[in-house]
């Protein structure tokens, strides 16, 4: 017989962070152009246009990555949900319960990702073959900040796939396949990329286009 013990824990409440990470972005996207615009009208532009901007342009990427950071548990619970939505399977179901139950403890880590991945994205549209070559000290530092954005998500997965062992335990005594559970896993991290590499471009080209002109 089954105990309350057993049930399924209710699912929990979407992140709140969402609205407030999107606008930090917009906020960003809008210094950038700023910036990009104060660069232009500069009597000393310099390659990528930060004369004159420099200040603003630091500032707007720190906006902009802020907010992926604070939208990135809103949109991992939403990726969830739509997995749910329209007629879902059983795979289906149980890869979007998982991304909601996870979102806050994910989210972030791949929000910070998606944003090192963006201004890196930016910067090597940016970069002018005929400037001056990256440094060993810039290399390193960029080398240094993608590898712990990386190492941090890593981390958070480690950690919310420890957290659910006992559930994953207990759907392999139910007789749940375990080629049904690495499907899951896969439906997931195929549902993030869908979302969040888009986005990312997204927000590379836009932060991008301003110092461009």
């Amino acid at each position: 017989m089954v105990g309350l013990t057993d049930l399924p824990a209710a699912p929990r409440p979407a992140p709140s962070g969402l609205p407030w990470g999107i606008a930090t972005l917009a906020a960003g996207l809008a210094v950038e152009s700023y910036a990009g615009r104060a660069a232009a009208g500069s009597a000393l532009p310099m390659p990528g246009g930060l004369a004159g901007g420099a200040p603003a342009v630091l500032l707007g990427w720190v906006l902009t990555a802020t907010g992926l950071a604070l939208a990135g548990p809103g949109l991992t619970h939403l990726c969830g949900r739509l997995l749910q939505a329209f007629r879902p399977g059983a795979l289906r179901l149980l890869a979007g319960r998982v991304l909601m139950d996870e979102a806050s403890r994910i989210g972030r880590p791949l929000g910070v990702v998606c944003a090192v991945a963006s201004g890196g994205y930016a910067m090597s549209t940016l970069y002018d073959p005929s400037g001056p070559a990256f440094g060993p000290l810039t290399l390193l530092g960029t080398l240094l900040v993608g590898g712990c954005a990386v190492a941090t998500l890593f981390t958070a997965a480690v950690e919310a796939r420890q957290s659910r062992a006992d559930t994953t335990a207990a759907l392999v005594r139910l007789g749940a396949p375990a080629a049904t559970l690495r499907s899951a896993a896969a439906v997931r991290a195929g549902a993030l990329l869908a979302l969040f590499g888009p986005l990312t471009l997204a927000v590379a080209q836009l932060a991008a286009m301003p110092l461009t002109r």
